[in-house]
């Protein structure tokens, strides 16, 4: 619930900043641009649930059998899961770090807009997933100021690393391509930066 909530106010901020006619002509074949909003946040939150669901089942039947896997082939190996799987430890840490990582999206592309540099539009995808894992932590550490303080830092770095990779990825072949990770920024930079000293 508290997913559709968030997800639905935001829409419809979206919704009425692109005008309802538009939403209504363009984007929801003449329905309602409140009820296209509305049904939106539900499916995102049907998502998550999904997803949700998928990562109990990953816990409960995957990692023993992992462990059998990493016994016999890799001895104390450790399986690796995706970031979903610290969300039901901490539910409100999940929203607040997905709206403190969205913002610190919205004040980086404020600043790239008065930088006159590329524009990364904040993606709620990699907000959500990323910002929230990091309100998890952070919430795990310092409370909703932890999770706060652990998310914005998140959100302008998944905003400014793309900005710096755009050249190294554009110089590879990929023009006008970028990627929305802290870690694929920060080890893409770090390895085309590399290739180029070789391929001078």
């Amino acid at each position: 619930m508290a997913i559709s909530i968030t997800m639905g106010i935001l829409y419809l901020i979206v919704a009425v900043a692109a005008g309802p006619e538009f939403v209504q002509s363009q984007l929801s074949d003449g329905q309602n641009f409140i009820i296209f909003s509305l049904l939106k946040a539900i499916t995102f939150a049907g998502g998550v649930f999904v997803i949700m669901a998928g990562v109990r089942l990953i816990l409960g039947e995957i990692i023993p059998a992992f462990k059998g896997i990493a016994t016999k082939l890799v001895p104390n190996a450790k399986p690796a899961l995706d970031c979903p799987v610290v969300f039901p430890y901490a539910p409100n840490a999940v929203i607040i770090g997905f709206l403190s990582s969205f913002l610190g999206g919205i004040l980086g592309m404020a600043a790239l807009i008065a930088l006159n540099a590329p524009v990364i539009l904040p993606g709620v995808v990699p907000h959500f997933f990323t910002g929230a894992a990091a309100g998890v932590f952070g919430n795990a550490t310092g409370g909703r100021r932890g999770a706060v303080l652990g998310s914005l830092p998140n959100g302008l770095l998944i905003t400014f690393l793309p900005v710096l990779l755009l050249p190294v990825l554009g110089d590879l072949g990929f023009a006008n391509t970028t990627f929305s990770d802290a870690d694929f920024g920060i080890i893409g930079i770090l390895l085309g930066n590399i290739l180029r000293l070789f391929n001078s």
